[in-house]
């Protein structure tokens, strides 16, 4: 027969082995282009860029709402890919969205890490529509890219 501190260490680790809690290897370094909590961009959506072209067209839609709109800057797509989220129209100013991980695996696909921000009951949120958007720029991955979204409240 087993001890009980033996079967509560071994249910411990079950716990927190068969749980989603481990933690991350932010193997990719990443720089962040643009992130805007007002964005021209209103559904919600994530994808990766990889052309000049398509960059521009995204960075103009994203800078809808300025005016002037900056210029679009130049990225080295021989280098590197834009990786995007965008978190939709929102009714107030607490939501947000944030690129905080992008994690390698050994066949070269990315998991990309997204916090959703999402305002608490009874917190105090300016009333106006937003579209947080977030634009990092990576290497260019061997692989596939995946979103993950975690809800932050």
């Amino acid at each position: 027969m087993k001890s009980v501190k033996t079967l509560f260490i071994a249910g411990l680790v079950l716990i927190l082995t068969g749980s989603a809690i481990y933690a991350l290897d932010c193997n990719v370094s990443f720089t962040s282009v643009l992130r805007m909590q007002n964005s021209g961009i209103c559904q919600p959506n994530d994808w990766v860029i990889d052309n000049q072209t398509d960059f521009c067209d995204f960075w103009d839609q994203a800078n809808a709402l300025r005016f002037p709109a900056p210029p679009c800057p130049d990225i080295d797509f021989s280098t590197y890919v834009v990786i995007v989220t965008a978190m939709g129209m929102r009714s107030n100013g607490c939501y947000n969205t944030e690129i905080y991980c992008i994690e390698e695996d050994q066949q070269g696909n990315y998991t990309v890490y997204v916090k959703d921000y999402y305002p608490r009951k009874g917190w105090f949120c300016t009333m106006m529509m937003v579209c947080p958007v977030h634009a990092v720029k990576a290497p260019i991955p061997e692989g596939t890219v995946t979103f993950q979204h975690t809800i932050v409240r």
